[in-house]
C-alpha cells in the first residue's frame, strides 16, 4: 500500500477488517470467521487472493452449505516452496468452487487444463471506469507534460507505467529502444521500485533517454497517456509472477494509443488486444520482437493511427455493467432455481 495513495471505497455498503499480520505474507483476521460464520447470505464470493482469508472463506462456505464463487486472474501458479506445497489445496479450490469468475480466456484455458469444468467458469471481463480515462486533454496541457519531461519536438514519447521490478521488464524495453538509436525516442516510466538505479545505469550505458517520475497523481495520469506516442507493457513471467491483466492497458487505450504488450500479459492474450488490430504482442524477453514492433509504429503513421483507433472503440464495450452480468450469471448458475431450469 503507498500511503500517497489514498484507499478509495466505491458507493456502496462495506466494512474494513482490522487483521494482524504475521511477517510480510501473511494477515490473519479474525473477525472474518465470525463473520462467515453468521452471516445469512446465500453465496460467498472472494477473490483467490489471502493465505487466510481464501481458505477459511471456502472452508466456512462449505461448512455451512453455502455457494462459494472464486474470483481469480491466475494463470501460472508461482513456483516457490510455499506455493508448491499448497497448490493442492487450491486445486481443490478450483474444484469444489461451485462457479469461478475469471479475468479473460487466458484464466479459462489455464483452468480448463487443470480439470475444471468449463461451465462453471464465466469470463468476468476485466474493466475500468472508462469515464476516468476517455476526458478530452487539450495540447496545452500535453505541450505542458513534453516541457516538464524534457523532451525536445522531434522525440517521440515511449510511456510505461509499471513497478520498477524484475517481472515488469522494463530492461528489456530499453534494450529494444537502444536497437531504434536513430529513431529520437525518449522513454518515460512512471512507477517507482527497487531497480530504479539500476535502470538508469542501463539506459544512460545504452545512451537511452529515460525520465523516471515515482509518482503522478491518478487524475494527472491520463495527461501523460495523452502525452505519449505509444505504449509498452513488456512484462515478463518469474517464478512468482505471471501479469494477471495490466488494467493500465484499459486506460490507455481509452486515449486512442497504439499499444505493445508481451504474451506475458494477460490482456495480451486474454481478449482484450487482437495483435496488429488494436494493438500489438510480442514474445516475453524478446528486446529484438520488441523494437519491431514499436518501429513499425513510430515509422507508419497511419498504421498507428490504426491501431489506436480500434483501441478506443474496442475499450468503449468494455464497461462494468457487461463485468457484472456475469458475475450475475455466475450466481444464477449456482443458485437451485437456476441449476433445476437447465
Amino acid at each position: 500500500w503507498n500511503k500517497k495513495i489514498p484507499l478509495q471505497k466505491g458507493n456502496f455498503k462495506s466494512i474494513s477488517l482490522k487483521g494482524i499480520n504475521i511477517g510480510k505474507k501473511l494477515r490473519i483476521v479474525p473477525s472474518l470467521i465470525s463473520i462467515l460464520l453468521f452471516d445469512d447470505s446465500k453465496v460467498i464470493i472472494k477473490c483467490i487472493n489471502g493465505r487466510f482469508a481464501l481458505p477459511v472463506t471456502f472452508l466456512i462456505s462449505k461448512l455451512r452449505k453455502k455457494k462459494f464463487i472464486l474470483w481469480t486472474g491466475m494463470w501460472k501458479h508461482p513456483d516457490t516452496i510455499f506455493h508448491k506445497l499448497s497448490f493442492p489445496l487450491t486445486k481443490l479450490i478450483y474444484k469444489y468452487s461451485d462457479a469461478i469468475v475469471v479475468y479473460g480466456t487466458h484464466v479459462k484455458d489455464y483452468l480448463i487444463s487443470l480439470g475444471v469444468e468449463p461451465e462453471k467458469i464465466f469470463i468476468g471481463w476485466q474493466t475500468i471506469d472508462n469515464n476516468k480515462f476517455n476526458k478530452f486533454v487539450d495540447n496545452k496541457t500535453i505541450s505542458l507534460v513534453r516541457k516538464k519531461l524534457k523532451v525536445d519536438s522531434h522525440e517521440k514519447i515511449v510511456l510505461t507505467i509499471a513497478r520498477l521490478v524484475k517481472e515488469k521488464g522494463i530492461q528489456y524495453l530499453i534494450e529494444a529502444i537502444h536497437q531504434l538509436e536513430n529513431e529520437n525516442l525518449h522513454l518515460v516510466v512512471v512507477g517507482n521500485g527497487p531497480l530504479e538505479r539500476e535502470l538508469l545505469k542501463l539506459s544512460k550505458d545504452l545512451s537511452v533517454k529515460l525520465t523516471i517520475l515515482n509518482y503522478v497523481p491518478n487524475d494527472e495520469i491520463i495527461n501523460y497517456i495523452a502525452a505519449c506516442d505509444l505504449f509498452v507493457l513488456p512484462s515478463v513471467s518469474t517464478k512468482t509472477f505471471k501479469e494477471p491483466w495490466g488494467l493500465v492497458v484499459n486506460e490507455v487505450m481509452n486515449q486512442s494509443k497504439p499499444i505493445v504488450v508481451t504474451d506475458a500479459v494477460g490482456a495480451g492474450v486474454g481478449g482484450l488486444i487482437d495483435n496488429n488490430k488494436n494493438g500489438i504482442v510480442v514474445p516475453e524477453r524478446n528486446s529484438y520482437e520488441l523494437s519491431r514492433a514499436i518501429f513499425k509504429i513510430i515509422t507508419d503513421e497511419n498504421f498507428a493511427k490504426m491501431l489506436g483507433e480500434n483501441a478506443k472503440k474496442t475499450i468503449e464495450g468494455w464497461t462494468y455493467d457487461r463485468m457484472g452480468e456475469q458475475f450475475i450469471e455466475a450466481i444464477k448458475y449456482v443458485s437451485s432455481d437456476y441449476l433445476s431450469s437447465k
